[in-house]
C-alpha cells in the first residue's frame, strides 16, 4: 500500500476515468458521492492555470474574489467566503498535500500532479473544519526514472515566464529527488495616471506589476516495503506591486439608504469645493490644492466622473505609493505505514510560515482619504512602515488509521489533528489628508493572534451489498469533534496597546451521512447530509469594549452551517458517444454568518473607518451545479458548465457597537455562472499532435458589499462574458519539441471582480477592474 500512495494523491486521468481523493483514498471521480470538480496534470496545462484567479473560469460556482488589490485573493464557494481583513478563519480551507495553509495571499501554480475543489461543509475527513469547501492541490511526486522538461513564455505587458523540472532517482525505488521551479515577470497593466508627489518616492505609475520566483524540492523515501516517507519544501518570493482599486461610487451628503439610514459621507463632505461651506471657512479647498498637488480640484464628485467618462478602463488617478513584498515557506511531510494488507497508519506534518508587506490604494482617487501608513508617525519610527503587514507561521500535525473490514464491506477512516497558528498584523493607518486646513488622523493596529486548534475524527464507508445483501448500494458516517483557542495581544506602539481582550474558546461537533446508489456501471445516485463550523474570532482593530455603553464587538462567535446535497454521476455512452455528467443541488442553512464591516470608529470618529467581523443571525443558500462533457467524435470534446445560486440572509439584523444594521444582499454570489469549451485535437506526423481550445466563461452581476441595503450602496457589479484560446503543438518530430500560443480575455472584455465597501465609514466604495487582454507564446522541450 505505500509504494502507491505518492501517486494514490493525485487527481489525474487515467484512461477514461479521473483519479481523485475526496474521501482520503483513491477513487474515480464518477463514484464519489460529493460536488467535486477535479483537474490533473495535463488539463491543469490545457487549461492555463497558473493561479487561483484561473480556477474561476473552469470550476462551477467558484468566485475568486479581489477586495483590496491582485495580491489579496479569497476563495467564495456557494456564498461561504472570509472578507479582506477579517478576524475569522477561511470557510473554504487551500490545502497543499493534504496540509491546511491560511488564505488570502496568492500562490503560484507548477508542476503540480492534480487539483481537486471540493463543495459545501467539511470537517470529518480533512484537517481543518469548514464551511463552505476545500481546494486541494498535490504537488508532482517523484518517479523512479530520469525525466524532466523545461517550459519559456513570452507575451505582452513585457510578460516573461520560465519553468522547469528535474526528476531524479538516485537509488533506484529507494530515493528518488524531484526538483522544479517557476519564473514570472510582468509589466503592470493598468496605467496610474497621478501626477502629484507620491509618499515614500514610490513609483506608481503602473499598477499590477508581478515579479514572482518559486522553488520546490521533494525527496521520496522507501526504505523498507510498506514504509514510505515524502517531503516537500518549497519557497516563493513575489515582488512588484498592487493593482489597487478604482473609484466606483460615493455618498452625496444627506442621502439615505434604502432602510432609510442616513448615509456617511465623509469623502463628499471634505474633498471637493464645498469644503468651504461645510468647515465654515472660505478658501479653505483652494489651501488645499496649493499644498497638495496632484489633488483634483473638481473634488470627489469630479474624481468619479473622470473615472467614468474619460480615463480608460485601465486607468486609476490614485495618489497612493504601491507595493507588494512576500515571502513565502511551506513544507510537508507524509509518512505512510502499511501494518497489514488492509491497515495502514498515516502521518501527515505540515509547515508554513508567510509575510506579505503591501501598500496600495483604497479608493482609488488622488486624495489622502486612506492610507497604508501612518502618516503622523517620525520617520525614525519602526511601526511608519510605510504599509500593511501580515507574518502568519503554521505548523499542524495528523494522524490517521485507514483500512477495511468484513472483505471490504467497511472502508474506515480514525484521525487526531493539530495546528497552531500565530499571526503578528501591522496595520497602519492615516486618513483625511487635508493639510494645511485639517491635519490628517491616524492610527495603527499591531497586535498578535495565536489559534491553536485539536480535533478527533472519524468516517467509515459501509457497502450493504456485502453486509445486507443490498447490492450496490453503500452508506457513510463522520463525525468530527474539534476545539479550537484564540487569543489575542496588542502591542507596544499599537493604538490599543495596554488594553486586554480575554481569549476566545470554541468546541463544537460535525458529522456527515451519505446513501449512494450504484444503478448501473456507469450511473449513480446518491444524497448527502452534513453540518460543520467556522470557529469564531476577536477583532485585532477594533476597540476592545471600553464602557457599558458599547456592545462588546471585540469578538465574534462560530459560524455553523448545515445543508442537504442530492445528485447524480454519469461516466459512459450516450448514443455512441463518450459523456460525462456531474449534477447536484442542494440547500444550505448558515447561522452566525461570519462578515466583515467598515464602520466609523466609534471610540472616536476622527480616526475613521476600522474592519470588525460581526455574526448575521441566518443565511439560507440553495442551487445546483452541474457539468457536461460529451466527445462526438476521438477529435473532438465538448463541455458545459453551470451553477445558480440563491443566496440570502433570512435573519439579518447584526448589532455591532449595539447599533441595530441591516444586512444584505450576500455579497460575492453571482445569481449564474457557468462555461463552455470545446477541444480539438488532430494528429500529425508521426507522434507529434495539434491540439486547439477554445473556453467562454461568463457570470451575471454580484454585489461587493453585504450592506447594499442599508450602509453601503453602489456596490453593484455587472456581469461579464470572458473567452480564451490556446493552440499547442506537441512532440514535434518525435522529439519531446512542442509549442502553445494563447490568448486570454480575447475579446478585451471590461469587467470587475472585487471591491472595497467603505461607504458605511468614509462614504466612497472602490472595485477592482479584471485583467486586460492578455497573449503570449510557449515553448516546450522534454528530456
Amino acid at each position: 500500500m505505500a509504494q502507491a500512495d505518492g501517486q494514490d494523491q493525485e487527481a489525474v486521468e487515467a484512461g477514461d476515468e479521473i483519479i481523485v481523493t475526496a474521501r482520503r483514498r483513491a477513487e474515480d471521480i464518477s463514484r464519489v458521492p460529493t460536488t467535486i470538480t477535479a483537474f490533473g496534470a495535463e488539463m491543469i496545462a490545457e487549461r492555463s492555470i497558473a493561479t487561483q484567479s484561473d480556477l474561476q473560469a473552469a470550476v462551477p460556482g467558484l468566485i475568486v474574489r479581489e477586495t483590496q488589490s491582485n495580491n489579496q485573493l479569497n476563495y467564495s464557494i456557494r456564498g461561504q467566503t472570509v472578507d479582506a481583513f477579517s478576524g475569522s478563519s477561511t470557510a473554504v480551507v487551500p490545502y497543499v498535500n493534504e496540509v491546511p495553509f491560511v488564505a488570502g495571499g496568492v500562490a503560484s501554480f507548477f508542476d503540480l500532479q492534480g487539483i481537486q475543489v471540493l463543495k459545501g461543509p467539511q470537517g470529518t475527513l480533512f484537517g481543518r473544519n469548514a464551511t463552505g469547501g476545500a481546494v486541494l492541490s498535490v504537488t508532482a511526486v517523484p518517479t523512479d526514472r530520469f525525466e524532466g522538461n523545461i517550459k519559456l513564455g513570452f507575451g505582452n505587458y513585457d510578460a516573461i515566464n520560465a519553468e522547469g523540472v528535474a526528476n531524479i532517482p538516485l537509488l533506484e525505488d529507494k530515493i528518488l529527488f524531484r526538483g522544479a521551479f517557476k519564473i514570472a515577470r510582468r509589466d503592470g497593466y493598468i496605467d496610474n495616471v497621478y501626477t502629484g508627489p507620491v509618499f515614500n518616492g514610490n513609483d506608481n505609475s503602473e499598477l499590477g506589476k508581478l515579479d514572482s520566483t518559486a522553488v520546490r524540492g521533494s525527496l521520496l523515501l522507501r526504505p523498507t516495503d510498506g514504509l514510505e516517507n515524502l517531503t516537500m519544501v518549497q519557497y516563493e518570493r513575489t515582488r512588484g506591486n498592487n493593482s489597487g482599486t478604482r473609484i466606483f461610487s460615493f455618498n452625496a451628503c444627506g442621502a439615505t439608504g434604502a432602510d432609510g439610514s442616513v448615509l456617511a459621507c465623509g469623502a463628499h463632505f471634505l474633498f471637493g469645493p464645498q469644503l468651504d461651506a461645510n468647515i465654515g471657512f472660505p478658501g479653505a479647498w483652494a489651501a488645499v490644492l496649493a499644498a497638495n498637488p496632484g489633488y483634483d480640484p473638481a473634488g470627489i464628485q469630479g474624481v468619479l466622473a473622470r473615472q467614468n467618462n474619460q480615463l480608460g478602463f485601465w486607468q486609476v488617478n490614485d495618489a497612493m505609493p504601491s507595493f507588494h513584498r512576500g515571502h513565502d515557506l511551506a513544507v510537508t511531510n507524509t509518512t505512510t505505514i502499511d501494518l497489514s494488507d488492509v491497515l495502514k497508519l498515516k502521518n501527515i506534518f505540515g509547515y508554513s510560515r508567510a509575510k506579505a508587506v503591501d501598500s496600495t490604494g483604497q479608493t482609488g482617487t488622488p486624495y489622502i482619504l486612506i492610507t497604508n501608513f501612518d502618516i503622523n508617525r517620525p520617520g525614525t519610527d519602526a511601526l511608519r512602515n510605510f504599509a500593511n503587514e501580515v507574518v502568519n507561521r503554521s505548523f499542524s500535525n495528523e494522524l490517521q488509521l485507514q483500512g477495511s473490514a468484513f472483505n471490504d464491506g467497511l472502508e474506515y477512516i480514525v484521525g487526531g489533528y493539530f495546528q497552531d497558528i500565530r499571526t503578528h498584523t501591522i496595520f497602519p493607518q492615516s486618513y483625511f489628508g487635508l493639510v494645511p486646513v485639517i491635519p490628517p488622523a491616524s492610527t495603527t493596529s499591531n497586535f498578535r493572534t495565536k489559534d491553536r486548534a485539536t480535533a478527533v475524527f472519524v468516517h467509515g464507508t459501509f457497502d450493504l451489498g456485502e453486509l445486507m445483501g443490498l447490492n450496490d448500494v453503500k452508506f457513510s458516517i463522520g463525525g468530527r469533534y474539534a476545539w479550537e483557542k484564540i487569543s489575542l495581544d496588542h502591542l507596544r506602539g499599537g493604538t490599543f496597546f495596554g488594553l486586554t481582550t480575554p481569549d476566545a474558546k470554541f468546541d463544537r461537533a460535525s458529522w456527515n451521512i451519505g446513501l449512494e446508489y450504484q444503478v448501473r456501471p456507469e450511473l449513480m445516485l446518491y444524497v448527502v447530509a452534513r453540518e460543520s463550523w467556522r470557529a469564531g474570532g476577536i477583532n485585532g482593530v477594533a476597540p476592545p469594549a471600553l464602557s457599558a455603553t458599547l456592545t462588546n464587538t471585540d469578538k465574534f462567535r462560530a459560524e455553523v452551517a448545515q445543508d442537504f446535497e442530492a445528485g447524480f454521476k454519469y461516466n459512459g455512452y450516450l448514443g455512441g458517444m463518450r459523456a460525462r455528467a456531474n449534477v447536484s443541488a442542494y440547500t444550505m442553512q448558515v447561522k452566525n454568518v461570519q462578515r466583515a464591516l467598515f464602520p466609523t470608529n466609534p471610540v472616536n470618529p476622527a480616526l475613521g473607518s476600522i474592519a470588525i467581523t460581526v455574526n448575521v443571525p441566518e443565511a439560507r443558500i440553495k442551487g445546483f451545479e452541474a457539468e457536461i462533457g460529451i466527445n462526438p467524435t476521438n477529435w473532438l470534446d465538448l463541455g458545459i458548465t453551470a451553477a445558480h445560486t440563491d443566496a440570502e440572509f433570512t435573519r439579518n439584523i447584526a448589532r455591532p457597537f449595539g447599533v441595530p444594521t441591516a444586512f444584505g444582499p450576500v455579497a460575492d454570489v453571482p445569481r449564474w455562472s457557468g462555461s463552455a469549451y470545446a477541444v480539438v485535437t488532430v494528429p500529425l506526423d508521426g507522434d507529434a499532435s495539434l491540439r486547439v481550445r477554445g473556453d467562454v466563461y461568463s457570470q451575471s452581476s454580484f454585489f461587493f458589499s453585504n450592506t447594499e441595503f442599508s450602509l453601503t450602496p453602489g456596490t453593484r457589479l455587472p456581469g461579464y462574458t470572458t473567452a480564451n484560446f490556446r493552440v499547442d503543438v506537441d512532440n514535434l518530430f518525435a522529439s519531446g519539441l512542442g509549442f502553445g500560443v494563447w490568448i486570454r480575455n480575447a475579446f478585451n472584455e471590461r469587467y470587475f471582480v472585487g471591491g472595497l465597501p467603505l461607504g458605511g465609514s468614509l462614504g466612497i466604495n472602490s472595485a477592482n477592474v479584471g485583467r486586460p487582454q492578455m497573449y503570449g507564446v510557449e515553448l516546450r522541450a522534454t528530456f
